[in-house]
């Protein structure tokens, strides 16, 4: 005779860190917390002003006074922009070892949408960027100097001495030779030139120009002798480049019991982004505590022979700020999952029939 009975077996199931899964367990679900990474993004300006070459000569040809005849270069810190984003933490990694019974999974996909868990492949590459914007300012030339040749024929008398009878006489003989022109004289030749553009601009804006050539566009002329008037016209005053480049950080801080603070770069006003000189560019969080008591009430690691416990991790609401010099260039109020605490929530499990068969 064959008697079947059925009886209720109460769901159970155990966390424990990976690689300390209890015996008789069914199956497992390994999950990881999520841990927050910062990204800070840095615009940083590069400002570069070259003297022209003709600087000694602005104010006796063109009448310019107070011309800056010295190199400066300088950087500034023109922008900054805090955000975060978060991938596994892989220091806390959790197996859910089923002993009896099927969790429900619908907690296990609340749970994972939003973010307290992490449990399938994740992928979250942020590439750490460097790109730069403007003109640059690498080697810099002034080409544009003058519109005749650096070389002029210049005339020298020299005198030569020829024995006569009765006596020595000197003779004049004039002689020619290419010579390379000095400063001066290539300076004056660019004045005069900017003179003429002037002149030229004149006539073209009063109409003095009879008759007009074919297709003649009046604005484009007048836009064109402005960039020349300013080509040359920089040869007596100087060129100032602007040029921005970014860099991003990415910081993962730790536990964040207590405030942290991460040195980003060494930044120079006058070199820009240095190893050992200037002052270092800071990256501080502070928690604000809210965490606190929780931490001091639950366990901060699954407890043993605690069963039907969900453990995750509650986000800890700090301030984020970026400083330099003591001066403050950016805070931002954000939550990080790695300064919060670990919390647990009881988890109602399905339960099961079994058939067991039993023959007499």
């Amino acid at each position: 005779m064959m008697f079947v009975m059925a009886c209720t077996v109460p769901g159970r199931f155990l966390v424990t860190d990976l690689g300390f899964e209890p015996e008789g367990t069914e199956e497992s679900c390994v999950y990881t917390l999520p841990r927050t990474t910062l990204k800070v993004t840095v615009q940083y300006q590069h400002e570069l002003f070259i003297p022209g070459p003709y600087a000694d000569y602005a104010q006796r040809l063109l009448g310019i006074e107070d011309v800056q005849k010295n190199r400066e270069e300088s950087f500034t810190v023109k922008d900054v922009v805090i955000s975060r984003f978060v991938e596994p933490d892989l220091e806390k990694v959790f197996s859910l070892n089923m002993i009896q019974g099927e969790v429900n999974d619908d907690f296990l996909h609340w749970a994972d949408n939003n973010d307290l868990i992490i449990r399938e492949n994740y992928n979250s590459e942020i590439p750490i960027k460097v790109y730069s914007s403007g003109k640059g300012s690498t080697g810099i030339l002034y080409k544009d100097v003058t519109m005749e040749s650096n070389m002029e024929m210049k005339k020298e008398t020299i005198y030569k001495t020829i024995i006569t009878d009765t006596s020595f006489v000197r003779v004049p003989v004039t002689t020619e030779q290419m010579e390379m022109k000095t400063i001066g004289k290539k300076a004056e030749e660019a004045a005069k030139l900017i003179l003429e553009i002037r002149s030229d601009k004149y006539y073209v804006a009063a109409g003095l120009i009879d008759p007009f050539p074919d297709n003649f566009d009046m604005k484009t002329s007048l836009e064109g002798l402005d960039q020349l008037e300013e080509a040359y016209l920089s040869l007596f005053i100087g060129k100032s480049f602007a040029e921005s480049f970014v860099k991003e950080y990415l910081v993962s801080p730790e536990g964040l019991s207590e405030s942290e603070s991460y040195e980003l770069d060494m930044f120079n006003f006058q070199k820009g982004i240095t190893e050992d000189e200037g002052e270092p560019l800071m990256l501080e969080i502070v928690p604000q505590g809210n965490a606190t008591s929780y931490r001091n009430l639950l366990p901060q690691e699954p407890e043993e022979d605690s069963y039907n416990r969900f453990y995750f991790r509650i986000p800890e609401v700090c301030n984020v700020s970026v400083y330099l010099s003591e001066q403050v260039l950016c805070k931002k109020r954000m939550t990080i999952f790695q300064a919060g605490p670990l919390v647990n929530q009881k988890v109602k499990v399905t339960e099961v029939s079994r058939r067991d068969a039993k023959i007499k």
